[in-house]
C-alpha cells in the first residue's frame, strides 16, 4: 500500500494575513506563499497550513469559518482510486485546481466531508522539523468506526492503542496515525455536550472547544510555559487545561479567529500503534 500522511489542513478566514502572523510570531511557521485572491499558505516544513479568504466565489459549499477540511499526501493517485473503488465505492474523486492552496484531487470521507489528496505533498518539499511541529488534527463526526475504516483501508492508517482502549471500553471517540501525525476520529459536537466531553469557555461561552467536521488541530511544542507566556493576553480568557483523563495535549489555545489549537510537550500524539511523538 502507498503511504499517505496528513499533510494540509485549510482553514477559511476573514483575515488570513493576521492569521499568518500569528503562527508565524508564535510557531515558527513560515509563509509558503499568498494568492491574488488573499489565501495564504504557511508551512512547518512538513504541513500545509492555508488559510482561505472567505469570499463569494471560493467555491465551497460550507464556507464557515474556521477549519475546513484536511489534506494527505499520497505517492500514487492511481492506487488510491483503485482502494476508494474497493473499500469506499460510493466516495467521488474529483480534480482540484493543485495550486499552493490546494491538492491536485478531492475525496469525501464517510459522512461527507472533503479530503484533499496532492501526489505532489501540497507544494512542499518535505525537511526534519524541529518543534513546534503539527502532529495533530482533531475531527467531530458520527459513523467513526466507518471513518476509521476509510483511512485505514484506503490511506494505510493504524488505530492507536488509544482508540483500542476506548473499544473496550465503550467510549465512542477513536484516533488512527500515519506515523507522523496523529488523527482524532471525535464524536460529533451534540454527542460530546451529552457527554460532558467538552465544556464551553469565554466570556460569551461560545462553543469555541465543539465544532462539526474539522474541529482543531494542534502542535507539539519544545516548551509549554514560554509558549503559554508568549500568547498575547486578550487570548489567554480562552485557553483551557485539557482534562486529565485524555491521553494527549495538555492545553487548547486559540487564535485570534478562535480556532482551537492543541499544544503538547510531554503527553505528544500517539502517530501509529504504540507509536508517539513527544518534545521529551
Amino acid at each position: 500500500m502507498a503511504d499517505a500522511h496528513l499533510s494540509y489542513l485549510a482553514i477559511i478566514s476573514e483575515r488570513p494575513d493576521t492569521l499568518a502572523d500569528f503562527y508565524q510570531t508564535y510557531f515558527g511557521l513560515n509563509v509558503l506563499g499568498r494568492s491574488p485572491a488573499g489565501d495564504v499558505s504557511m508551512t512547518d516544513g512538513f504541513f500545509n497550513l492555508t488559510f482561505l479568504k472567505r469570499r463569494p466565489d471560493l467555491g465551497e459549499a460550507d464556507d464557515r469559518l474556521g477549519p475546513h477540511h484536511l489534506g494527505l499526501a499520497v505517492d500514487d493517485i492511481r492506487e488510491v482510486e483503485a482502494r476508494l473503488r474497493e473499500f469506499a465505492p460510493d466516495a467521488e474523486l474529483r480534480e482540484e485546481s493543485g495550486d499552493l492552496q490546494h491538492g491536485e484531487y478531492r475525496t469525501f470521507d464517510p459522512n461527507g466531508y472533503p479530503v484533499s489528496l496532492s501526489p505532489r505533498h501540497f507544494g512542499i518539499t518535505p525537511r526534519d522539523r524541529a518543534f513546534p511541529a503539527i502532529h495533530h488534527i482533531a475531527t467531530s463526526v458520527p459513523n467513526r468506526d466507518a471513518v476509521v475504516s476509510f483511512y485505514v483501508n484506503v490511506f494505510g492508517f493504524q488505530e492507536t492503542s488509544v482508540s483500542l482502549g476506548y473499544r473496550e471500553r465503550g467510549h465512542p471517540a477513536r484516533h488512527v496515525g500515519d506515523g507522523i501525525s496523529n488523527l482524532a476520529i471525535l464524536p460529533d459536537p451534540e454527542l460530546m455536550r451529552q457527554m460532558g466531553e467538552e465544556r464551553e469557555v469565554g466570556e460569551d461561552n461560545m462553543a469555541i472547544n465543539t465544532r462539526g467536521g474539522v474541529a482543531h488541530f494542534g502542535f507539539v511544542v519544545p516548551d509549554m510555559d514560554a509558549i503559554m507566556q508568549r500568547l498575547p493576553r486578550e487570548l489567554s480568557g480562552l485557553t483551557n487545561q485539557r482534562p486529565t483523563r485524555r491521553f494527549m495535549a495538555e492545553y487548547r489555545v486559540f487564535d485570534p479567529e478562535r480556532n482551537g489549537i492543541d499544544l503538547s510537550q510531554q503527553r505528544g500524539f500517539e502517530v501509529g500503534l504504540d507509536r508517539w511523538v513527544r518534545a521529551e
